[in-house]
């Protein structure tokens, strides 16, 4: 029988077959939510409850967990960055925090973007003092634990949570058991624009603390983050971490750790803006129509929810709360361990660009 040979072409046509199929393929897809564990999507409460107060010039929200009401919970004390004086840049994040079981206060410590540095913090204490009485009474329905107190802020925001956390006696707040600053900044640079920091030697012992910076975050970088990480003193080196976020451009929609990335929009009709200070709302929001007319999924928004916060900011607060207030997940939030450190993986199997961990070789 002869012997049948293969066109010495074809081994070149197979190869440039798949090679082709692999050059056309969909690039892959970013990390869903986990469905359970820190940053996961297992809550305790189907609903929010929003409440907003303007007092003395003083605004703040208080946000509830709900379906079911609790009848006590933890306190959150979430500040935002600088112009982000209402809470739907956040609201993702801020939904996802009080459905998990705790009561979340959102002192705005801007009357506009005049508003002297000087006095964010003053500003945020006093927001925070009249949410606490309002609780307290029974007004809202729901008891905060005040012996589960966190601290949480991004931006100037995260200056203005140390600045709770180092001087809750003084400013009558609640003693920090857990602070995160998220890209915190700007303490220097042009004085218009500094946010005084206060003495961060006087955060408590036994407070569990992160300071958190991106990458690719050209607005404050590191400096703060490095500073909140060296000077709080009194906090045992076990106790804090200094962490770094890394963009990820490997698939399609890129994971960015840039100065947006803690941002998490969602606009609610239930809660319109409350005045004109929302140019900021108006804007992001014109920007994800526009991108859903073009057929782009929110995601490639720049400041789209993604894993950068499930894996990311999200997941690192939640385990750093469930370790402050009840022992629990510590590894998920301190230690330098695969569950503090890994963000997920690619659809393809590859992981995402871990969370490095810098207090590993800081001072």
């Amino acid at each position: 029988m002869p012997r049948v040979r293969t066109p010495r072409l074809l081994p070149a046509l197979v190869t440039g077959l798949l090679l082709t199929r692999i050059l056309h393929a969909d690039p892959a897809l970013p990390p869903t939510q986990p469905l359970q564990g820190p940053g996961g999507s297992g809550y305790s409460h189907a609903d929010v409850r929003q409440w907003h107060f303007n007092a003395d010039g003083n605004e703040y929200w208080v946000f509830t967990p709900a379906r079911p009401q609790a009848e006590s919970a933890p306190l959150v004390v979430f500040t935002h960055g600088w112009s982000v004086m209402q809470p739907d840049l956040y609201r993702a994040w801020i939904e996802h925090i009080v459905r998990r079981g705790a009561i979340l206060i959102y002192p705005r410590y801007q009357a506009n973007l005049k508003t002297p540095a000087a006095d964010f913090l003053p500003n945020a204490a006093d927001s925070v003092r009249r949410a606490i009485g309002d609780l307290l009474a029974g007004r809202l329905g729901v008891k905060p634990e005040l012996g589960h107190a966190a601290y949480v802020g991004h931006s100037a925001g995260g200056l203005i949570a140390s600045g709770l956390a180092a001087s809750w006696q003084r400013l009558g707040v609640p003693k920090p058991n857990a602070l995160m600053a998220v890209e915190p900044g700007r303490s220097s640079g042009s004085r218009w624009r500094q946010v005084p920091m206060e003495p961060l030697s006087d955060i408590p012992a036994g407070t569990l603390l992160l300071a958190v910076c991106g990458n690719e975050d050209g607005v404050v970088g590191c400096d703060d983050a490095r500073r909140i990480y060296q000077e709080s003193t009194q906090v045992a080196p076990r106790d804090k971490d200094l962490l770094l976020l890394h963009s990820d451009r490997h698939g399609s929609p890129s994971l960015l750790a840039n100065h947006a990335a803690p941002t998490a929009p969602r606009f609610d009709p239930r809660y319109p803006p409350s005045d004109s200070s929302s140019w900021l709302l108006n804007r992001v929001q014109e920007r994800v129509r526009q991108r859903l007319k073009q057929g782009q999924p929110s995601a490639h928004n720049a400041l789209a929810t993604d894993a950068m916060d499930w894996y990311g900011t999200w997941k690192l607060f939640d385990a750093l709360c469930d370790a402050a207030f009840y022992g629990q997940d510590r590894d998920y939030a301190l230690g330098g361990g695969a569950a503090q450190l890994s963000m997920g993986r690619w659809s393809d199997g590859t992981p995402v660009k871990a969370i490095q961990r810098l207090s590993a070789t800081a001072p």
